[in-house]
């Protein structure tokens, strides 16, 4: 399998990036649920539904199970997780390649000549 560590360090990068985006919208989330006016006429005494309105859109914004905030703490949880899964496999792939290139140095001397046709590094 051929290994490209540029790619696998872009994907950790990108993967980096688009957590940090995701903290910074759960942040914002927050600011706009706990921002005290709505401008939604919430003030107003004869508009009974707009106290509702506003209650519900903080709701949406950071607090329960769909909020926003949940709702991108669960990609930021999924983006974790690949970055972990590729993480390890990286790591194996680079444990498994020194491994073999180790087998590969120590049979070349019994078969007189590499067996690659160059000698390993």
């Amino acid at each position: 399998m051929a290994l490209n560590p540029a790619e696998f360090a872009g994907f950790d990068r990108g993967c980096a990036e688009f957590l940090r985006v995701i903290g910074s919208l759960i942040a914002l989330a927050g600011e706009i649920g706990d921002q005290a006016r709505w401008g939604l006429g919430e003030d107003d005494p004869r508009l009974i539904s707009a106290t509702t309105v506003v209650a519900r859109l903080r709701a949406k914004a950071d607090s329960g199970a769909n909020s926003v905030a949940a709702v991108l703490a669960a990609h930021a949880d999924a983006v974790a997780e690949l970055r972990c899964a590729y993480r390890a496999a990286r790591d194996e792939l680079v444990r498994t390649d020194d491994e073999g290139a180790g087998r590969l140095r120590a049979v070349e001397p019994a078969a007189g000549q590499p067996i690659s046709g160059k000698s390993l590094p």
